[in-house]
C-alpha cells in the first residue's frame, strides 16, 4: 500500500502527538510476569485527518497517516561509524527501536521476535530489512557491550550510541516518551515497569515501541503483542511497494 507524501500542518502534528503520546507510553520493560501477546495494536476510529489509517489496511502494526518522517539525526554505530537515520536506502524497510541491554523482558523480546522474522524472510531481501536499536543507556552500554548483545540475536542488527541530546531529539521527532534515567528503587521495579540497573543506582525508563519505515514514505508502529510471522507479513507488504 503506497501513502502519499504531505506537509503536516500544525493541527495534524497536535492530533498526532495527542494520539501517539495515548499509544505510545512510556513502557520500559514489562513485568516478568506480563500477559502474553495480546495482539497487534488497533488502530484508532474517526481520528482527525485520518491520522491513523483502519484496520483494512491489510497490516499488522497502525499505519501513520500521514506518516512520520525518519529523524532527522545521525548517532555513531557500535564501530565508531555514523549512521544517518534519515538517510537510507529508498528501498530499505528500517526497523528502529530504543532501549538497553539491562532490559530485562521487553528489550530482549522484542530483539528476538525482530530476529526471527528477518530470518523469516527470503535470503534474497534480507539485507533489506535493517533492523536499528538505539542504547539510551550510554554508562553500562558500551559498543563492546551492546554489540556483543545484539550479536546474541542477528549479528546484521545496526547499534547505535544514544542517551544524548541527539537521540532524545530522534525521540521528539517520533512523538515519543523522551528515555530518562531516574533514582533506583528494587521495590518498584515491577510495579513500574522500569529496568533496574545492574550497577549504579539508577532506573531506566523508555517506550517499548517499534517503529518501522518503508519505502514509499511508508511508517508503522507496534506498541506490543506482534508475533513473528505477523512482522515478517509486514515487512514482505512494504518490500513490494519498492
Amino acid at each position: 500500500m503506497r501513502l502519499s507524501h504531505h506537509v503536516q500542518t500544525r493541527a495534524d502534528r497536535v492530533a498526532i502527538t495527542g494520539l501517539l503520546m495515548l499509544t505510545l507510553a512510556s513502557v520500559g520493560c514489562a513485568p516478568t510476569n506480563a500477559p502474553d501477546r495480546a495482539g497487534a495494536p488497533s488502530a484508532v476510529a474517526g481520528s482527525p485527518s485520518a491520522l491513523f489509517e483502519a484496520n483494512d489496511t491489510g497490516f499488522n502494526g497502525t499505519v501513520l497517516d500521514p506518516p512520520l518522517p525518519r529523524p532527522d539525526v545521525a548517532l555513531r554505530d557500535t564501530q565508531g561509524d555514523r549512521f544517518d537515520l534519515d538517510e537510507r536506502p529508498p528501498d530499505e524497510v528500517t526497523a528502529l527501536f530504543f532501549g538497553f541491554t539491562n532490559c530485562e523482558d521487553i528489550c530482549p523480546t522484542t530483539m528476538a521476535d525482530l530476529a526471527a522474522a528477518r530470518r523469516a524472510l527470503p535470503a534474497a531481501v534480507q539485507d533489506k530489512v535493517v533492523v536499528v536499536v538505539v542504547t539510551v543507556d550510554p554508562h553500562r552500554d558500551s559498543p563492546e557491550v551492546l554489540r556483543r548483545w545484539l550479536d546474541r540475536f542477528d549479528q546484521d542488527f545496526v547499534g547505535l550510541i544514544g542517551g544524548n541530546n541527539r537521540s532524545r531529539r530522534a525521540e521528539r521527532s517520533l512523538l515519543a516518551p523522551v528515555s530518562h534515567a531516574k533514582p533506583g528503587q528494587a521495590s518498584h521495579h515491577h510495579e513500574h515497569g522500569t529496568a533496574k540497573a545492574q550497577t549504579g543506582d539508577y532506573e531506566v525508563e523508555h517506550g517499548g515501541t517499534v517503529y518501522v519505515f518503508g519505502p514509499a514514505d511508508q511508517s508503522l508502529i507496534y506498541t506490543g503483542g506482534t508475533t513473528p510471522q505477523q512482522y515478517t507479513k509486514d515487512f514482505t507488504r512494504l518490500l513490494d511497494a519498492r
